[in-house]
């Protein structure tokens, strides 16, 4: 993080304390869609506090994992009995989870913006063993309801290799109605010794026409680029609604004009583009990866529509550069998650797309 970053940080940090203000709870649980039987079995379980000590909840980003998260949190803290195998989703309790302010729930993260960052002082690359072992002494009190205790990793590819470690002795002895409950994109980067000790939940992708349900109903201005926006999508209700917005739709219209420009190309100059308008750290970040996923999404398409214009014969070496600047693109979300600066992973992709 620069200097610059944590000066703006602490600057806004100074503004919005509030030390008396009650915390506002202004989010609802949300039923997570489509997600089939093996979810229903494991909300079951949850409800009857069976659930597995030790559970992964994996897929694709932005498809649902956080929603899903939640709602077997709430399953096993929830307190109403309108429905045995389901949280109600509307009480206190729920209400409190889906705005992480539970006290029997422990949620361990990266900081979501700079004024977190500083006031935590956590890190916006990893989820660091002074969190770890924070969570674990609070699991070692009394729950507060008496129902369960859940410490939830949101994006729980991103711990430390010694917080992997020091989970290790939670997984094996984790106390009377004890749960922790990680959430990750990349299981493969979990260590062996913790994949061994968990059982996993693979969420589904939301079928296309739940998908176009949705986008329907919330974003209908944008209904003349529903096709893409699903395509692209690929089953990530999250995604399609991020690149429903109005910033997505300039960023997605910025990589066609790269993709399509005859002109001399500036790397850089897109680069500029892509993150104009964003203040914070945060908000760079989020449009270079909203920026680097249409690149992705627009590169499948003339890939695929290549392949298909060849009527199943054409040489293998025809889409290899397609490949390989795919993965480039891959490497430079990558990028991201080791801090390089937005602007320079977004220039330094573009000049390897050119070469």
């Amino acid at each position: 993080m620069s200097k610059k970053w944590v000066r703006e940080a602490k600057r806004k940090s100074a503004s919005k304390q509030e030390p008396d203000a009650a915390p506002r709870m202004n989010k609802r649980l949300v039923r997570p869609l489509g997600q089939g039987e093996a979810f229903e079995r494991w909300l079951r379980a949850a409800r009857q506090l069976q659930l597995p000590h030790g559970l992964v909840i994996e897929g694709a980003p932005g498809i649902g994992k956080t929603t899903v998260l939640q709602w077997l949190t709430a399953a096993l803290l929830c307190p109403s009995d309108i429905d045995e195998n389901e949280p109600c989703g509307m009480c206190r309790t729920c209400t409190r989870i889906a705005n992480d302010l539970h006290p029997d729930v422990h949620v361990v993260r990266r900081p979501r913006d700079d004024i977190e960052f500083v006031q935590k002082e956590t890190s916006f690359h990893r989820i660091t063993v002074h969190q770890v072992r924070a969570v674990q002494e609070e699991l070692q009190r009394h729950a507060v309801e008496g129902r369960a205790r859940v410490a939830t990793f949101v994006e729980a590819d991103h711990l430390q290799d010694d917080a992997q470690n020091m989970l290790l002795k939670t997984l094996e002895e984790p106390g009377e109605a004890t749960f922790l409950i990680l959430e990750v994109a990349r299981p493969e980067q979990l260590l062996p010794t913790v994949r061994s000790r968990v059982q996993r939940l693979r969420v589904l992708p939301v079928p296309d026409s739940v998908i176009l349900g949705e986008l329907e109903q919330r974003i209908p201005q944008q209904l003349g680029r529903f096709g893409e926006i699903v395509a692209a999508a690929k089953g990530s209700l999250g995604l399609a609604l991020s690149a429903g917005t109005e910033q997505a739709v300039q960023l997605h219209d910025l990589v066609r004009e790269w993709l399509d420009s005859t002109q001399d190309l500036r790397p850089f100059a897109i680069a500029r583009a892509a993150l104009s308008g964003a203040e914070e750290r945060r908000h760079e970040i989020r449009s270079a990866r909203m920026f680097l996923w249409w690149m992705r999404a627009e590169l499948r398409g003339r890939r695929d529509a290549l392949a298909s214009s060849a009527e199943g014969s054409y040489a293998a070496e025809s889409l290899e550069p397609w490949t390989t600047w795919l993965e480039r693109t891959l490497q430079a979300d990558r990028d991201l998650d080791l801090q390089i600066p937005p602007e320079q992973v977004l220039t330094a992709c573009l000049v390897q797309l050119m070469s």
